[in-house]
C-alpha cells in the first residue's frame, strides 16, 4: 500500500526536540477531576460505567445506533438496558428523540471523524433531568468542539490516531474514580507489539513480512480483547508516548491533507464526501465518503494502492429497518486516510485515484 494500513509503533516522544510534550494540553481536567490511562476505549468505556453504576440504579442507555461493537459491548457488559437514536447522513447528525429522556439514565454521545454535529441543548435537557452524559471523544478529542463541557465522563481511544499498543484514556470531570484499574493485560500488549514488529517488517522490505500477517495478527489480538476485556489500564511506554507525542505538528498536517482533497472536490459522481467543508477547529480522523458502490469503489483504491476502511459493520443490536439514517450511512460509508504520516503530493495521488473511480468502478 502507498497509503493507508496500520500505524508503527511510536517510539517515546520525550526528547524529540519539539517542545511540544509535556501532557495532554488538548483536554482540560477540571481541579477535582480524574483522567487515567486504560488499555483501550472499550476498557476505558467500561471504567467510566463501573464508576457509575455505583450510583446508577436505573442503568438504561441511550447510543447512537451508528455505532461501533466497541462502544456498545461496555454497556452489556455492566448490565444496561439499551436504547438507540437514528444518525442522519447529511453531517451524521443524531436525531434524539426527548421522549426518551425520562427512561433513560446514561446518554451515549460522540462526534464522528472529528466533527461534532450533534444538538446541545438536548445535552443540556439530559443533565438538566439528572442523566449523566458519557462522550466517546475517539474521533473527536482533538477537535476543539469535541469535547462538551457539560458532561460528566470522557472515554475514548488514541489508537486512530497514532502508534501505540495501548491508547484507551477515560476522564471523571468532577470527583475521583472510585474502582482500581486493573493491571495491563499483558498478552494482549504483546500481540500488539508483535503487530507493529510484523508492520516494521513490512515497511523496511524485509524478506518474508507481508500486510497480510499484520491483518491477521491485528485481528487475532482484536478479537481476543473483546472476549476478556474489562477495565484494564495501559502500559507504561503507551503512556509516555501519549504524554509527549507532538500533537501540533500532527494536527497542522491532518487539517492541510484534508484540505487538499477537498481543494479537489468533486472528485467524480462516484463518491461525496461526508463533510464537505473543514470548519475551523476541526481535526479530522479520516476523510469519509459516500459511494453506491462502496465494496467496488474499495477494491479499485486498493488496485492502485491506497488502503481505505469501512466504520462500522452494524453490531446487530437493533433492527436497523427502524433507523433508515443509519442504514444508508451503514451502506455506503467509508473513509480513507490523511493521517500525518501523509504529504500533498500523497494526498493528490489519492485524489486521482477517486477522479478515476467515475460513476460505477467495475
Amino acid at each position: 500500500m502507498k497509503i493507508g494500513g496500520l500505524f508503527c509503533l511510536e517510539e517515546s516522544a520525550a526528547n524529540n526536540g519539539t517542545g511540544q510534550g509535556g501532557g495532554l494540553p488538548f483536554i482540560s481536567v477540571p481541579d477535582g477531576g480524574d483522567l487515567r490511562f486504560c488499555m483501550s476505549g472499550r476498557c476505558a468505556i467500561y471504567y467510566c460505567l463501573l464508576d457509575l453504576m455505583m450510583r446508577d440504579s436505573t442503568r438504561a442507555a441511550y447510543l447512537p445506533a451508528y455505532t461501533c461493537e466497541t462502544v456498545v459491548a461496555p454497556y452489556k457488559k455492566a448490565g444496561y438496558t439499551l436504547k438507540f437514536y437514528d444518525i442522519s447522513p447529511e453531517g451524521l447528525t443524531p436525531l434524539f428523540d426527548r421522549k426518551r429522556i425520562p427512561e433513560i439514565s446514561v446518554l451515549g454521545l460522540c462526534g464522528y471523524y472529528g466533527f461534532s454535529s450533534y444538538d446541545r441543548d438536548f445535552v443540556g435537557e439530559c443533565v438538566d433531568h439528572g442523566v449523566t452524559v458519557i462522550e466517546d471523544i475517539t474521533h473527536s478529542v482533538f477537535s476543539a468542539d469535541g469535547k462538551d463541557g457539560r458532561v460528566q465522563y470522557l472515554a475514548g481511544s488514541f489508537r486512530k490516531w497514532l502508534g501505540v499498543a495501548a491508547g484507551g484514556i477515560a476522564i471523571k470531570r468532577n470527583g475521583r474514580f472510585e474502582p482500581d484499574l486493573l493491571p495491563p493485560e499483558e498478552e494482549h500488549i504483546q500481540g500488539r507489539l508483535s503487530c507493529f514488529e510484523e508492520r516494521r517488517r513490512v515497511m523496511a522490505g524485509e524478506p518474508g513480512a507481508s500486510d497480510r500477517r499484520v491483518e491477521a495478527l491485528f485481528w487475532e489480538t482484536e478479537l481476543r480483547l473483546r472476549k476478556l476485556f474489562d477495565a484494564y489500564e495501559s502500559d507504561d511506554h503507551s503512556v509516555r508516548v501519549l504524554k509527549n507525542f507532538p500533537y501540533r505538528d500532527m494536527i497542522t498536517k491532518r487539517r492541510n491533507n484534508y484540505g487538499a482533497i477537498l481543494d479537489r472536490n468533486p472528485f467524480s459522481t462516484g463518491v461525496k464526501p461526508v463533510f464537505p467543508l473543514l470548519y475551523e477547529g476541526v481535526c479530522p480522523s479520516h476523510m469519509s465518503l459516500y459511494s453506491p458502490h462502496r465494496d467496488k469503489a474499495q477494491e479499485f483504491l486498493a488496485r492502485r494502492g491506497i488502503g481505505s476502511t469501512f466504520y462500522w459493520p452494524f453490531p446487530g443490536e437493533t433492527d436497523l429497518a427502524g433507523f433508515p439514517g443509519t442504514a444508508y450511512i451503514t451502506d455506503h460509508i467509508f473513509s480513507v486516510p490523511v493521517d500525518q504520516r501523509y504529504t500533498k503530493d500523497d494526498m493528490e495521488l489519492l485524489c486521482d485515484a477517486l477522479a478515476d473511480l467515475g460513476g460505477t468502478p467495475e
